[in-house]
Order: C-alpha cells, then sequence, then structure tokens
C-alpha cells in the first residue's frame, strides 16, 4: 500500500511541475497611494506645461475656438458676474461623475474662481484626472476692475514679516500615508474619488499672519513642515524660518514623498499662491495634512527681493462680464463618461 501510495504520488509531481514551472507570478498589488502618485507626477512633469492663463490669452481663445470655461466659485457671485459663457461647477459638485460628464475630453477647459488660489487646485485636481485644464491667472479678480463682480482683491501685508536664506533640509523619513477611498481598481476611479473627497471637504488656505502665529509661538510641536516650491535661486534669496525647498516638479516623487510627516501639518507656499495651490491639492489628495498659504510669498513681505512677483491692479483688464444664474449646464457632445479623464 505504501509503494501504491508513494507511485501515485510521484505521478501527481510529474503532472505538477511543468504546470507551476510555467505559471505566471501574480502582478504586484498597486496601492491606491501608487496610482495617485503616478497620476499627480505625470502632470508635474508634462513637458509642455501650462499651468495659468493670462486674461489677455484667455480672452484672444475666446474669440477663436473657446475653451470650455468653468466657474468655481459660488451660485450667488458667479449670477453677480461672470466670464462669458463659463459654467458654474463649484469644486465641491465639480468632480462628482455626473459634472465631470459634462467637461469635454477633446478641448481645453480652463477653471477660475475669485484670485486664483482655488481655480489652481481645482486645475491640479483636474489634470490628475486626465482633462486639458489651465488655471486662469489671478480668477476673475484678473478679468474685470469691478470689485462687485471681483470681491475678492489683493492687498499688500500690512506688516513684513521675517525672511531666512539659511538652506534648510528634511533629514527625517516616514512610511507613507495609506490611501483607501475606493473599492475599484480601477485607476482613473481612484483619482477621482480621491479628488472628490478633497474638494467635497473644502480646499484649504492658511493667511500668512496666522503661519507666522504658528511658527512664533514659542510650542515647536505644532509647527507645521514649510514647503516652499519655488525655484533654487528665488528660495536662497529669501524664504519663511524653516522652510525648506522641494521643486515644485518633484512634489510627487517618492524620496520627497517619504521626508513629510503624514500625520504632522504641512504648509505650502510659492510666490502668488497659485503653484503652491497645486501643490497642496496634489499632497493632500495624496492623504497629507496640507494647507496653502494664500498669496505664497507676496502675502508675506512686500521686500522687492525676496517677494519680486505681487498682483498689481493698475495693470488689471478690465473685461466684460455676463449676469445671471443662467441654464442648468447639459453634458457636452465630446465630454466625458463621468469617470476621469
Amino acid at each position: 500500500m505504501k509503494r501504491i501510495s508513494l507511485f501515485v504520488f510521484g505521478i501527481i509531481l510529474l503532472v505538477l511541475i511543468p504546470v507551476l514551472a510555467g505559471a505566471t507570478p501574480a502582478a504586484p498589488t498597486v496601492s491606491q497611494f501608487d496610482v495617485i502618485a503616478a497620476a499627480a507626477d505625470e502632470y508635474l512633469n508634462d513637458p509642455n506645461p501650462e499651468l495659468n492663463i493670462s486674461s489677455k490669452d484667455l480672452l484672444a481663445l475666446m474669440l477663436a475656438d473657446g475653451p470650455y470655461i468653468v466657474s468655481s466659485r459660488k451660485p450667488e457671485d458667479y449670477a453677480t458676474g461672470h466670464i462669458p459663457g463659463a459654467v458654474n461647477l463649484p469644486e465641491s459638485i465639480l468632480f462628482k461623475p455626473e459634472n465631470l460628464a459634462k467637461l469635454p475630453k477633446d478641448s481645453k477647459i480652463v477653471p477660475y474662481c475669485y484670485t486664483g488660489h482655488s481655480g489652481s487646485q481645482v486645475t491640479a485636481m483636474l489634470n490628475m484626472c486626465g482633462y486639458d485644464a489651465t488655471n486662469l491667472l489671478w480668477g476673475i479678480m484678473g478679468w474685470t476692475t469691478n470689485t462687485t463682480v471681483a470681491n475678492k482683491q489683493f492687498s499688500n501685508p500690512d506688516t513684513d514679516l521675517p525672511t531666512e536664506t539659511t538652506a534648510n533640509q528634511l533629514t527625517e523619513t516616514y512610511s507613507l500615508p495609506t490611501v483607501d477611498v475606493t473599492s475599484s481598481t480601477n485607476s482613473l476611479e481612484i483619482v477621482r474619488i480621491a479628488c472628490d473627497d478633497y474638494a467635497t471637504a473644502g480646499l484649504k488656505n492658511i493667511k500668512a499672519a496666522d503661519l507666522n502665529a504658528l511658527i512664533t509661538d514659542g510650542d515647536s510641536s505644532n509647527d507645521p513642515i514649510i514647503i516652499s516650491v519655488r525655484k533654487a535661486e528665488d528660495y536662497a534669496k529669501g524664504h519663511i524660518p524653516g522652510a525648506v525647498n522641494i521643486a515644485f516638479t518633484d512634489v510627487a516623487k517618492r524620496e520627497n514623498l517619504q521626508k513629510l510627516d503624514p500625520d504632522g501639518q504641512i504648509v505650502v507656499y510659492c510666490y502668488t499662491g497659485r503653484t503652491g495651490s497645486q501643490a497642496t491639492a496634489i499632497l493632500t489628495v495624496l492623504g497629507y495634512n496640507a494647507t496653502n498659504l494664500l498669496w505664497g510669498m507676496s502675502g508675506w513681505t512686500t521686500d522687492p527681493v525676496v517677494a519680486a512677483e505681487r498682483f498689481d491692479p493698475a495693470t488689471s483688464p478690465d473685461y466684460p462680464f455676463a449676469t445671471g444664474a443662467g441654464e442648468a449646464v447639459p453634458p457636452t457632445p465630446n465630454g466625458g463618461d463621468g469617470g476621469c479623464g
């Protein structure tokens, strides 16, 4: 009996060994964090990036074929005045499938807000979702001088806050955040839902005075990690005390993400608040507690060497605007199916 059992076992092995040897190993599981990071990094390193568009250039496009313009402002502010032809889709509802279905997949999308901050965050997330979006520089504030319509305006800082030239580095490493926003394994759906979760909760910004209060209150336990995404040469001229410099294009690189504490607060800033906004959206969708510094370095100091870029209302155009709430926006003929891209 024992010999028979051994003989049968040997036959089974002879059959299974070739099968097992030719079996394809299971593909490694890609985490939702990795899916989002890959989408972000692809956008950040687009060889022909168009992060912002000026009002003058937008008007020229409108006089030609025209892009699809999205106002993310509140409905009541949209009704007071908006760029002609713009549809009103606040960021809190924009990333719902039924609203993404209204966006064209084969033409430029120009989101805009009040001052360029929220529009920038929306722009970053739309590009991560596979759309071709470019933020309107300065938002409605850069389109019209009518302060009833452009009811949020830039003003120079009342007090110049301190800067430093000492370079800072992040030396610790952390585990990457765990992102679990859906049971779907579809990459585009993972990105969409992560963007929707953030946009629905409310986009995050912090004022310069509030950031300064955090880093000067004598309690280091609540000090945020401060990231400057400005050019290295501009960082060297002067930056917020304690800030580290990470190039905008490198924000979603794993070697940089591993240096960020997923349990701590992160404040991102740039020149005027728009690039910092895009980086903030990307980091938040990746699971970090990130906040954009309103107006960037131009809201921190009036020093023309450190903050060379700022909004100048004297040079702002004054283009026509439309009024009224408008009608419900139907899906575009070439719109998406409600998923990303």
